[in-house]
């Protein structure tokens, strides 16, 4: 599968208001807040790729008030009108409805975050992916991504084949890395369809255009389990 635009316009058919029910992405939010962007110093400058409804952006604002500003991208109308709507915080938030290729800006962030989003991107477009965002990182600059945690996924794409929908290869610098197209079951909220590749390939991916893996953390709920990945622009 190869359209890119399918991937943002499946989430208008997901019941993103019940985002704050899903406990996994409560914790993943608290985790990436609480023990990696708190560790730096203030103010902190951030974008947020694939905003959604503004979830996670109602958290950062809660957490750092003025001491953060936020900017993003939601490529979904549905998503994006839903979080112009609402009752969070906009002080030095601005959040385009674009595709993060779409978007451009010439300024440069703290902490760059995409919270399950790599799934999302399709395997042609990682590379200028991978360049734009070491490009928008300040020196020292934090990408943090997060996705289904590998060794779980593998396990559950095995119990439940009828989740499993096809098996590619990525060949990247003469290696190949396994990628799965495959349904992803959201509590309380929807079924999508994701890819899923191995961790071994973003860290060379990224690694390859000058963020440095620092931090790698396995989180673990009932509901699902995920890798959060933390680099570090060289």
């Amino acid at each position: 599968m190869k359209n890119r635009n399918f991937f943002f316009q499946q989430y208008d058919k997901i019941n993103w208001v019940n985002q704050d029910k899903t406990q996994l992405n409560v914790a993943v939010n608290k985790f990436v807040i609480d023990e990696i962007i708190s560790k730096g110093d203030t103010p902190i400058s951030l974008f947020d790729i694939g905003s959604g409804i503004g979830f996670f952006i109602r958290m950062l604002k809660d957490k750092f008030g003025d001491n953060i500003s936020i900017s993003g991208c939601e490529p979904s109308k549905k998503s994006y009108d839903y979080f112009i709507n609402s009752d969070t915080d906009k002080g030095d938030v601005e959040i385009s409805q674009k595709s993060f290729q779409d978007y451009t800006t010439d300024k440069k962030f703290d902490f760059v975050t995409a919270i399950y989003i790599f799934p999302h991107f399709i395997e042609i477009d990682l590379i200028e992916i991978a360049q734009k965002i070491s490009a928008m990182l300040k020196e020292k600059g934090k990408l943090i991504i997060v996705v289904s945690n590998e060794e779980y996924l593998r396990n559950k794409l095995e119990t439940k084949k009828d989740l499993f929908i096809e098996q590619n290869v990525i060949e990247f610098k003469g290696i190949e890395y396994k990628e799965y197209l495959h349904y992803v079951e959201i509590p309380d909220m929807g079924t999508v369809i994701d890819y899923d590749r191995e961790e071994d390939y973003y860290k060379a991916l990224l690694e390859d255009n000058g963020l440095k893996l620092i931090k790698k953390d396995k989180l673990n709920s009932d509901e699902y389990i995920c890798t959060v990945f933390t680099f570090e622009k060289e």
